[in-house]
């Protein structure tokens, strides 16, 4: 299965590091990064006309995925879809077969890790709602070493709620639907059990709206992570 890295082109930095963490353990190949712009911000295809506080850098993000969305539905096959801040297991390949193999065969999309800063929900029986709340640790290159090293044993679940897109399997047939339903970018609500009411400012906010109408999965063990919460971590879309 194709990996794309998505990574702004001059942040040679970031792909230098990235290379470190995984070129041993997966192939891959860089996807160039659109830059949110101000011509983007008036184009009514892109983002609707009321919609407030998407910053120039989310835009840019939002359009990187939707780039990726319509290569999975070209090729007609399934994709990973990575970012540049993601670290792997040193056995990321066995474990996605794995994974894989758990899926029914029409699943749109497979959220491979989530942001430990926020909410997941999955489902943990067929009439129960499990939502995971984290300890938001910081952590450090000496963590993701044992992580990397460490046995898991993954598994899938239905997907409910998940923010961030640092790392994902999408088909054709989810991309499309993605790209339907998520664009042009606007501030539809989420509601979330101990949080409340969401307004969407990021394209995964707006992939959340979605989930629970597809056949959406994830790895609630993941065995990919991203630096989000690293002691030296700095953003590019915030």
């Amino acid at each position: 299965m194709n990996i794309y890295v998505i990574s702004l082109k001059e942040s040679i930095e970031r792909r230098d590091v990235f290379n470190k963490l995984n070129n041993k353990y997966i192939e891959y190949e860089y996807f160039d990064a659109i830059k949110g712009s101000d011509e983007h911000l008036s184009d009514s295809l892109i983002i609707k006309e009321d919609a407030v506080k998407f910053s120039k850098a989310a835009i840019g993000c939002a359009l990187s995925h939707l780039n990726l969305w319509k290569l999975c539905v070209k090729l007609n096959k399934p994709i990973v879809i990575m970012e540049d801040d993601a670290f792997v297991s040193s056995l990321f390949n066995s474990y996605l077969d794995t994974v894989i193999k758990m899926l029914p065969t029409n699943f749109d999309i497979l959220q491979l890790c989530y942001n430990c800063d926020s909410i997941l929900g999955f489902s943990n029986t067929n009439f129960e709602t499990a939502y995971t709340f984290f300890s938001r640790k910081r952590f450090n290159d000496n963590d993701i070493d044992i992580f990397q090293k460490r046995k898991i044993y993954p598994t899938v679940a239905r997907l409910h709620t998940s923010f961030g897109t640092g790392c994902y399997v999408i088909t054709p047939k989810g991309a499309s639907i993605l790209i339907k339903n998520c664009f042009p970018l606007d501030n539809r609500e989420l509601s979330l059990p101990l949080i409340g009411k969401l307004k969407s400012y990021t394209i995964d906010c707006l992939m959340n709206t979605i989930y629970k109408n597809i056949n959406a999965y994830v790895c609630p063990i993941p065995f990919v992570m991203t630096k989000h919460l690293h002691e030296q971590y700095k953003s590019t879309i915030n």
